[in-house]
């Protein structure tokens, strides 16, 4: 099971991790992942305040410049990369 955790903490929840999970959510269910990767939320992880963007891992690594406008391409590719 691929674990992708997404940041629940109030910075990250200001810049959009709950459409975050909804984009996740939706990903998902079009590449019919749902029982091979779940969505957890997690506190802070830090990596808005380096300037990092949404706080998001994926299997414990931490993804870097991840942001509403590219989380659906990144986790994609990460994901995709995992499974294969």
């Amino acid at each position: 099971m691929i674990t992708i955790e997404i940041c629940i903490g109030s910075a990250c929840y200001v810049k959009g991790s709950n459409q975050a999970v909804t984009i996740l959510q939706t990903l998902l269910k079009d590449k019919q992942w749902e029982e091979k990767v779940e969505i957890k939320g997690s506190f802070c992880m830090q990596s808005c305040q380096g300037g990092h963007g949404l706080g998001i891992k994926i299997n414990g690594h931490q993804l870097l410049g991840v942001g509403l406008h590219n989380i659906q391409e990144v986790v994609e590719k990460e994901v995709t990369e995992l499974l294969s």
